[in-house]
């Protein structure tokens, strides 16, 4: 027998109704119980019920009974318990009478046991000569963290050419390309942009299959070696308008398609129409990029530009090995219960962002011919490594002593505000300092930690603090609760800078102003 015995998560919710036999329960006697530590954070709680115990129990099961039957020679409710237990007989009487005994007791049990549970108990065995049952209780998970101090990663940072400067600049100043129809038809040149309907082939197959009788999309290419595989890049140059060309080029050994590595493809092109491609003068550039300087300035930004951004992916790649690491290496134990709460939660968001393009939670569930159970049970595996993640960088924040002062809150949020104008920005201040501080200290905690993971991996981390007992609100004021009831993902694989994903928050919360 496994049934969920009626508390409420976190151990306070016990049936124990408000009568006189529930003052009186108060004023029972100690319950003899045991209690044993299980895998998966489980605590088993064997009970036994003296006799006295036990005919509390049936005097109320009786007294129950007796209001709701009607009993031949007495009205509802006025019938004495051995009436009820000689109509009904005794058997009948200890099975009304377990969930109740079981609800009253387990209340005092989680109390004596100094438990706290995390899910619904279940009722995993009872016998009633003498009275006994068994309660397994699903309790917080415990996280055994491995020496991630001595975890040693390389940040490597790719350096930025001449060429990706050059490359970079010269996408900014494709944006402001002009078509040009050509006066008279003309082969085509390099720097023109080709209308094409194109298929690829590999071994005789073609790369991306369409249905039988389903035309070719019109496609745009533009002529300029650099931007296509250069086989079909020769192949084009000179092409005409209505004319049909067969390429061959050579893929090679490395190339991102596996299935087409060190293979011949052959491009078979229609040409249907050549325009020119206009391109600004150099010296135009800052000016349609709204950029205040010169081109030289505007090469030296675009510089900086790149190498922040390469260094961030480096830094990002860095951050997920490590954390890949810090959970690999980390010891769990935890209970079933919490890894089906977080699937649960994983499907919430998924169906979350459906409706916002107006598709319901059925239509989503019978376009996957899937019952939500099974969708959730799909889930497990991503929500056990999401919940162990989370539970890793939770139990090393507080390991480092990372916490955000009020004085850096209110420094994030002054960096913020700076983002609106005049106008807006004492409403979005009152905004952040009321219902997103909580998000904003997330943020600054977020970078924090990333700072010292980024130190540790590469073996410059500070000393570790001493340990602390964790400080209450009272103890520590001016520090900012970052702790939600939400489960959410690493904060170090947040997708987001720290900064963008707070002006985002903001901007939401604007909006819905």
């Amino acid at each position: 027998m496994n049934r969920p015995v009626d508390i409420e998560k976190g151990g306070g919710g016990a049936h124990l109704p408000h009568t006189r036999a529930a003052r009186g329960a108060r004023r029972r006697r100690k319950v003899k119980f045991t209690t044993e530590k299980l895998p998966k954070s489980l605590i088993a709680i064997d009970v036994e019920l003296d006799n006295q115990q036990v005919e509390k129990g049936l005097d109320r099961a009786a007294r129950k009974i007796s209001q709701q039957t009607n009993i031949p020679g007495f009205r509802k409710g006025k019938a004495p318990r051995f009436i009820v237990e000689n109509y009904y007989g005794r058997d009948f009487l200890l099975q009304e009478a377990t969930e109740d005994l079981v609800n009253q007791t387990f209340k005092q049990l989680l109390k004596d046991a100094s438990i706290e549970p995390v899910g619904p108990a279940s009722l995993e065995s009872v016998e009633h000569d003498p009275f006994r049952f068994r309660v397994m209780v699903p309790i917080a998970p415990t996280v055994t963290l491995p020496d991630y101090r001595a975890i040693r990663l390389p940040l490597d940072v790719d350096p930025i050419s001449d060429e990706d400067v050059q490359g970079a600049l010269n996408r900014l100043r494709d944006k402001h390309a002009v078509l040009q129809e050509l006066d008279e038809p003309r082969p085509a040149q390099d720097g023109d942009q080709l209308s094409v309907k194109i298929e690829s082939f590999a071994d005789g197959e073609p790369l991306d299959p369409r249905p039988e009788g389903q035309e070719l999309k019109e496609q745009a290419l533009v002529l300029e070696q650099g931007r296509l595989v250069d086989e079909l890049y020769q192949g084009l140059l000179g092409a005409e308008v209505g004319q049909s060309y067969d390429i061959v080029a050579h893929m090679a050994e490395d190339h991102a398609n596996e299935q087409i590595r060190d293979k011949d493809v052959t491009f078979k092109v229609e040409v249907l129409g050549t325009q020119a491609r206009l391109l600004p003068d150099w010296d135009e550039l800052p000016t349609l990029e709204e950029f205040d300087g010169t081109l030289d300035e505007l090469r030296a930004k675009t510089r900086g530009d790149l190498e922040a951004a390469t260094r961030s992916q480096a830094e990002r790649q860095l951050l997920d090995s490590f954390v890949e690491q810090l959970v690999a290496q980390t010891e769990y134990d935890i209970p079933d219960t919490l890894v089906q709460n977080e699937a649960e939660h994983l499907l919430e968001e998924q169906l979350s962002s459906l409706t916002r393009y107006g598709i319901t939670i059925d239509q989503y569930l019978q376009y996957r011919g899937q019952s939500r159970e099974d969708a959730v049970s799909e889930l497990l595996p991503q929500a056990e490594t999401r919940l162990k993640t989370s539970l890793a960088i939770q139990d090393l924040v507080r390991r480092e002593g990372l916490n955000v002062s009020f004085d850096e809150l209110q420094d994030e949020i002054g960096r913020v505000t700076q983002q609106y104008g005049d106008d807006d920005r004492d409403r979005v201040m009152e905004i952040l300092n009321t219902k997103l501080a909580p998000n904003i200290a997330s943020q600054v905690l977020d970078r924090k930690l990333r700072d010292l993971l980024l130190l540790i991996a590469q073996g410059q981390s500070p000393e570790l603090p001493e340990p602390v007992p964790t400080a209450s609100p009272d103890d520590a004021p001016d520090a900012v609760d970052t702790n939600t009831n939400e489960p959410t993902p690493s904060p170090v694989l947040a997708e987001a800078s720290t900064g963008e994903a707070a002006a985002a928050d903001d901007r939401d919360a604007d909006s819905r102003a």
